[in-house]
């Protein structure tokens, strides 16, 4: 289930070998291995959700598990921005029989490396990956009040019997008194009626998709800032799916209509100027149906400015 992580994906272009101002992610990244004691670091750490089968069950498209070293690909040839220390864990992979033990123990890694790194970056694979996420926010952070914030034009809130891509959100409202759930994006379009009336039983807050096609309003921002002034962590992800297909065609589920990546930016960017988001996944990345790596170096180049933020 536990994948070390493939050093030879870390490759680019060499410009200097000792000028440290021409250095690129992968002169500069480092490796760990959760299978064995992991020391304390104030840097970030990456760590791969090299699962779709939420997304199967969820009748999408299948391909997600390869997004997280298609990422790091993107990644590793960009020009480091800061001296912010990053660490690569590698993947977990599924191979249990069900999905949910592959969350429990992805939720397990997730744990461990709260307890030593000052943020992690998750990068999927399907967005189960949220309730993984979850479970390993929840187990580093017993009795505190959670509030999750999630980009995407889906709830994905469904009720299923048992885990999908689409039941991460139903399933934490749930099981946690002590969590509230907050979605900026949604399209009116992308959600069932049925889907908006259990986001208003659970009092869910959400921003629709049509509020943020240009400037964010500062009406958008307080809610954001009040959102986590109230709660004690923050659980951050997002979903692919909600930019736009133009710019973001290797998704599992392409959006029409979606946001243009620079509002889902800026908006990643104030939400992480919290020390309360100690973790971020980004979800739903499908090389499959990427044109020209587009959705992966996009993903790179958000991730080069929020870890450098």
């Amino acid at each position: 289930m536990y994948q070390q992580p493939n050093k030879e994906i870390w490759t680019g272009r060499l410009d200097s070998k000792t000028d440290r101002a021409a250095f690129r992610h992968f002169q500069t990244v480092a490796f760990g291995d959760l299978s064995s004691e992991v020391e304390e670091n104030t840097g970030v750490a990456l760590l791969g959700y090299a699962i779709d089968e939420g997304v199967a069950l969820n009748q999408g498209r299948i391909g997600a598990k390869e997004g997280p070293d298609a990422i790091r690909r993107a990644f590793a040839g960009l020009p480091t921005m800061s001296d912010t220390p990053i660490t690569d864990y590698g993947n977990v992979a599924h191979d249990a029989e069900t999905l949910y033990e592959s969350q429990q123990a992805f939720g397990q890694y997730v744990s461990q490396l709260l307890q030593h790194h000052s943020r992690i970056f998750l990068l999927g694979g399907g967005h189960d990956i949220a309730y993984a996420q979850y479970l390993g926010v929840r187990a580093a952070n017993p009795g505190k009040s959670i509030g999750v914030i999630n980009i995407d034009a889906h709830f994905d809130n469904r009720y299923a019997e048992s885990s999908t891509s689409g039941t991460s959100f139903h399933q934490m409202l749930e099981e946690d008194e002590q969590l509230d759930y907050f979605v900026l994006g949604i399209q009116r379009a992308g959600n069932t009626q049925s889907l908006f009336d259990y986001a208003d039983e659970s009092n869910t807050e959400y921003v629709l998709a049509d509020e943020l096609k240009g400037r964010i309003d500062p009406r958008i921002r307080n809610k954001i800032e009040n959102f986590i002034h109230e709660h004690d962590v923050i659980l951050f992800t997002i979903c692919m799916d909600v930019i736009d297909s133009a710019y973001a065609p290797g998704v599992s589920a392409p959006a029409v209509l979606g946001l243009m990546p620079g509002v889902v930016l800026e908006l990643a960017e104030r939400i992480l100027q919290s020390d309360k988001v100690t973790s971020l996944s980004i979800a739903e990345m499908n090389p499959t149906y990427d044109i020209d790596n587009r959705t992966a170096k996009l993903i790179a180049h958000m991730l080069t400015y929020l870890i450098h933020d």
